[in-house]
Formats: C-alpha cells, sequence, structure tokens
C-alpha cells in the first residue's frame, strides 16, 4: 500500500473508494475522507491561484497570524515540506545543520497553522489515520504501514493543539513534527517513527 500511494501515477489521494483501500493496503495510510479527482482539483487550484502565504497575508486576524507565525515561516515550511517529499536524507540534513532556526519552522508554531490547514495543505501520507470508523480493525490496519519496526509513536486524537483547539484530523501535522525533531535532535531513525492520528471527530464545525 505505501508503495501504492507513493506511485504518482497509480495514486488516487483520497479518491480510493473504501474496498480500494482495504483490498490495496492503503487503508489507515490516507486519510478516512473520501474526496473525487475533481474535489481535490479545487484544492489544488485554490492554492494555484492564492497561494498560502498571500492567503496568511489576507487573513490578519487568523489567530495564528496574530500570535507571530508571518506568511515568511509559512514559506518556508512549504519549502522545507517540499524537500522532505522529495529527499529525506537532504531534509534531515538540512534540519539538523540549521536545527535551532528551522525549528519553529516544522514544529511549534509554525505547525500550528499547518495543522488548522491540513485538509488543504495534504499531499502524501506521512502517519497513520484512525478513525471511528476502524474500529476493531486497526490491529490489522498498522500492518500496511512500511516498517515492521518502530521506535517511536505519537499519537494526538487533536483535540488540544497549540491552544487552537480541536483540529481533529488535522492535528497530525503535531505528530509529523514532533517526530521529525525526534529524527533530527534525538537520532531517531527516520524509518522507525510512525506519527498517529485517532481521526475520533472534533467539536468544531
Amino acid at each position: 500500500g505505501r508503495n501504492l500511494v507513493s506511485d504518482p501515477i497509480s495514486n488516487k489521494g483520497l479518491a480510493f473508494p473504501l474496498s480500494e483501500r482495504d483490498r490495496l493496503s492503503v487503508r489507515g495510510l490516507v486519510p478516512p475522507r473520501i474526496l473525487s479527482i475533481q474535489e481535490q482539483e479545487r484544492v489544488i487550484m485554490d492554492e494555484y491561484t492564492r497561494g498560502w502565504a498571500a492567503r496568511a497575508e489576507q487573513e490578519p486576524e487568523d489567530e495564528i497570524i496574530k500570535s507571530g507565525v508571518s506568511p515568511d515561516n509559512i514559506r518556508k515550511w512549504k519549502v522545507l515540506q517540499s524537500v522532505q517529499d522529495r529527499n529525506e536524507t537532504l531534509f534531515y540534513r538540512i534540519l539538523m545543520d540549521n536545527f535551532q532556526d528551522m525549528a519553529p519552522i516544522i514544529y511549534t508554531p509554525t505547525v500550528g497553522w499547518a495543522c488548522s490547514h491540513f485538509s488543504q495543505l495534504y499531499r502524501r501520507p506521512r502517519g497513520m489515520y484512525f478513525s471511528h470508523g476502524d474500529r476493531g480493525e486497526m490491529a490489522s490496519m498498522v500492518y500496511n504501514w512500511e516498517s515492521d519496526e518502530v521506535d517511536a509513536v505519537v499519537i494526538t486524537d487533536g483535540s488540544r493543539i497549540l491552544g487552537l483547539g480541536d483540529l481533529g484530523l488535522g492535528g497530525l501535522g503535531i505528530s509529523i513534527g514532533k517526530l521529525d525533531l525526534y529524527v533530527a535532535a534525538g537520532g531517531f531513525h527516520p524509518r522507525r517513527v510512525l506519527p498517529v492520528v485517532l481521526d475520533i471527530g472534533t467539536n468544531n464545525q
């Protein structure tokens, strides 16, 4: 399943129907929500026409922007994410060499903005998603993860994200960012960590 969602020709993103998610071993590797290709296209076109840094500049009342996360922080976060998507070795080398400068970009406070916009930023799986619909199936779903040996798991239910409240599935960004710090500063191997979100609903509309 991991190879499938990493293959740009075969990957459907969130468009895999439930039957395929089980059959192709991608259940839990992609968020539980199903979005058609057309719906995914609208998300990309919104970014294409407006851009996230520009959107941040247009939302001065956003709680995260008011807390000090600048559009330039968001731009830097996006750059680092694109490097991590292409070359994790390079990503962690850059992070280790520039840890003091980049830790606030990949984690607090910038990751709060990424978590609050997670549904628009999702590109590829970086963790596992367990929803209320997966009850009774979680033990079999963990076999969809690429590694049998995991040294660190960071789990969130998204309910208390950096004082932003309940972000539901968007809270996975916290687990991802924290494990990136564990790899860069703690010496964990990137293939032996597992970010997890328990998507059991949110109190927010």
